[in-house]
């Protein structure tokens, strides 16, 4: 009954352990994306706008002058980059990331618990508690020795 204490508490810990690491790479591999998405969406703003502003400002030059016909370019350029910022923001948490969340506070939950458990047993019963805990630390020691050779 002891052990099985121990033993759910490293369950539960072992499954924490996942969740944290779940979570740290879906939050990592959305941040990429996101990312990506607005690098290459400056990049295609670098060479697209750069033709589309020489064409725009021939075009607007003869009817506007050729300073508002620049400040009707440049305008262009801020709204058009201001919709790809947007677009890449709006990159949402997924599923998978509502699932780990939930994994992990359910290992959280089952760790409190078996603490709880392992805790009262140790308040009522210490000697019996005390003489399991250094037959696993005996076996943890050999098991060490046994692997050094």
């Amino acid at each position: 009954m002891r052990t099985e204490a121990l033993n759910a508490i490293f369950r539960h810990a072992r499954v924490l352990w996942r969740a944290e690491t779940l979570i740290i790479e879906i939050k990592l591999r959305s941040a990429m994306r996101r990312t990506s998405l607005i690098a290459f969406a400056g990049l295609i703003a670098v060479f697209g706008l750069a033709m589309l502003n020489v064409a725009a400002y021939f075009a607007l030059a003869p009817l506007w002058g050729d300073a508002w016909a620049m400040v009707a370019v440049a305008v262009a350029d801020f709204v058009i980059a201001a919709i790809l910022i947007a677009i890449a923001s709006r990159e949402a948490a997924s599923r998978d990331l509502e699932f780990a969340t939930e994994l992990r506070d359910q290992a959280l939950e089952g760790i409190e618990t078996e603490s709880r458990v392992a805790a009262d047993r140790l308040v009522h019963r210490p000697v019996e508690v005390a003489g399991g805990l250094s037959s696993i630390l005996l076996s943890l020691l050999m098991g060490f020795l046994r692997g050094r050779k």
